[in-house]
């Protein structure tokens, strides 16, 4: 029998990929409240799309509602692309469910930072993907019909 693998983290940091789990199926999520986005998906539908300037204002406003951690901002590629940014119906918010850390470090070090964003069918379509159609229509639904709040973003 061989060798065990063994896997560890680039920086030693546990938000980083694992090095040699290339092979490792392993889809990454971004959940917000009951909603869960697959972000390979998410990857998939933005390439639909030019990506567009976060104004700084906005970016703060999001970040400051988001958990980021802060040992991880600072070795994070800002080489890896623009994030993805969905949107919710009803005015409920325009989430960052991918890039988070790209752009708090893109804040920190007062550079440009892009997204993609998704219109409303296609983060439909993104959670149908990632939940099941039952799950995503009920969720959706339930946005649709909320009122949005002032500090929705």
């Amino acid at each position: 029998m061989g060798r065990p693998l063994m896997f560890a983290h680039h920086n030693n940091c546990s938000r980083c990929p694992v090095i040699r789990a290339e092979d490792v199926d392993n889809d990454e999520y971004y959940h917000l409240l009951s909603l869960r986005f697959n972000i390979r998906s998410a990857r998939k539908i933005a390439l639909r799309h030019e990506p567009v300037l976060v104004e700084c204002d906005a970016l703060e406003a999001w970040l400051r509602n988001t958990r980021i951690d802060r040992e991880h901002v600072g070795h994070v590629p800002l080489t890896a692309g623009p994030g993805i940014q969905v949107t919710l119906p009803a005015g409920a918010g325009m989430p960052i469910i991918d890039g988070n850390h790209r752009a708090a470090r893109a804040l920190r070090e007062k550079r440009n930072f892009y997204v993609y964003v998704l219109d409303e069918p296609e983060t439909l379509e993104l959670l149908r993907r990632s939940m099941g159609n039952s799950m995503a229509d009920h969720f959706w639904l339930r946005l649709a019909e909320s009122k949005p709040h002032p500090a929705d973003i």
